[in-house]
């Protein structure tokens, strides 16, 4: 969504931090951790102006509401009580309704539903597998897939998180938890200005495409971490050193507005031997929708610059693949397709590396933020925490 305010020169011109603990902050990329870092800085007391290359705030957490259906880029779940979900909570009086992901609806292929409710000896088998975390296991390797979609990085509770039912779909989509944080940035009078490019920083000042300049105290790099190096880069010969051993996994997604129910009572169903999954939102959160389906499909790594094996010599060829995948489990779906969406390659993982933590360039007056900043936490959780802590960080980038 884009907001109401413009961006002015005197947010450069006529602030001046109050205090020795106040600064003007400028929040490069508009995505949740843009949002989490804008959130705590402005809640700390400081000036915040954030800008976005794109026509909307919320990255890949965006979602574009057509004919019913809120398409965005591929499978989210939002992990209870998470960074995600709590702050969100947080920031409205309005109750966040959601639905779980249930266990006895979701189905490794070849090894059946991971809680079977008719099976009680497989149902206690599977459930001594998860408790031991006995990676052997198939139904183990099938629950962590639909968890972290294949992180390379250890993120426990959202690993655990299936087996508790506490992965989540909510009534607003995704474009409501971005919502709710954007519209509490314009209840404080936070700029936040789309379609506008950061070309170049140095300490203190940022360059525009436009050709402007904006003074500041610090500067948050809330935007990919590809953007972020060249930033950098600009700015210190040698940042793009602590780069270069970030892993990135990349993933094609297929998203489907149909107006049939050809996946069934699933919840979803995950391939393990090959990466890919299908969830449909309507079926795990009836508020959504109640007629006809949306699925989202998403076929992880594979490629020669992923991490592990390469099983496609293109993105396009893993497209087509994931396409075939969901002519097997949901047969007849390109007849009812109202509205459908295809991504052949976005970035999904970035696995940090130890040298990347939002201080890495504090010495310049730059805090980073992103999913592929060090954080415990993974995915969309990732993104909000590391914001939230870049946020809380500002106080050491001043000079």
């Amino acid at each position: 969504m884009n907001m109401p305010h413009r961006f002015s020169r005197e947010w450069v011109d006529g602030l001046t931090p109050i205090g020795p603990s106040m600064a003007r902050v400028l929040i490069v990329g508009g995505g949740l951790a843009g949002l989490s870092a804008a959130l705590e800085a402005t809640s700390a007391g400081h000036h915040v102006v954030a800008l976005e290359r794109a026509p909307r705030v919320g990255g890949r957490a965006t979602t574009q509401p057509l004919d019913g259906f809120a398409m965005g880029y591929g499978p989210h779940l939002l992990l209870k009580n998470g960074p995600l979900h709590s702050i969100t909570k947080k920031l409205s009086r309005v109750r966040l309704a959601t639905q779980p992901l249930r266990p006895h609806r979701c189905e490794v292929l070849g090894h059946g539903l991971i809680r079977p409710t008719g099976d009680v000896r497989t149902a206690a088998l599977n459930k001594r597998a998860l408790k031991m975390n006995d990676q052997t296991h198939p139904i183990v390797q099938g629950t962590d897939f639909l968890s972290t979609w294949g992180s390379p990085k250890t993120d426990e509770k959202r690993r655990s998180a299936l087996n508790k039912s506490q992965l989540l779909v909510s009534n607003e989509g995704w474009a409501g938890l971005v919502g709710r944080m954007a519209a509490a940035l314009d209840e404080v009078g936070v700029f936040i200005e789309c379609g506008l490019e950061v070309t170049r920083i140095e300490p203190g000042i940022a360059h525009l495409s436009d050709g402007r300049m904006i003074e500041t105290d610090v500067i948050i790099l809330a935007c990919g971490s590809k953007t972020a190096r060249k930033l950098v880069s600009s700015m210190d010969e040698t940042a793009s050193q602590k780069f270069t051993t970030i892993q990135r996994t990349t993933a094609s997604v297929v998203e489907l507005g149909l107006d049939s129910k050809p996946f069934q009572e699933h919840h979803a169903v995950v391939d393990i031997e090959r990466s890919m999954a299908i969830l449909d939102y309507f079926a795990i959160q009836p508020r959504l929708g109640l007629e006809g389906s949306h699925l989202a499909a998403v076929a992880v790594g594979g490629l020669p610059q992923d991490a592990g094996t390469t099983r496609f010599e293109s993105a396009e060829q893993r497209l087509s693949a994931l396409e075939a995948f969901l002519d097997e489990r949901a047969l007849g779906w390109r007849e009812h397709i109202i509205q459908e969406g295809r991504q052949s390659k976005i970035t999904l993982h970035e696995l940090p590396s130890e040298e990347l933590t939002q201080l890495s360039f504090a010495e310049h007056g730059v805090l980073l933020a992103g999913a592929w900043v060090e954080s415990e936490h993974s995915l969309a959780d990732g993104a909000v925490a590391s914001g939230r802590k870049a946020g809380r960080l500002i106080a050491k980038a001043m000079h």
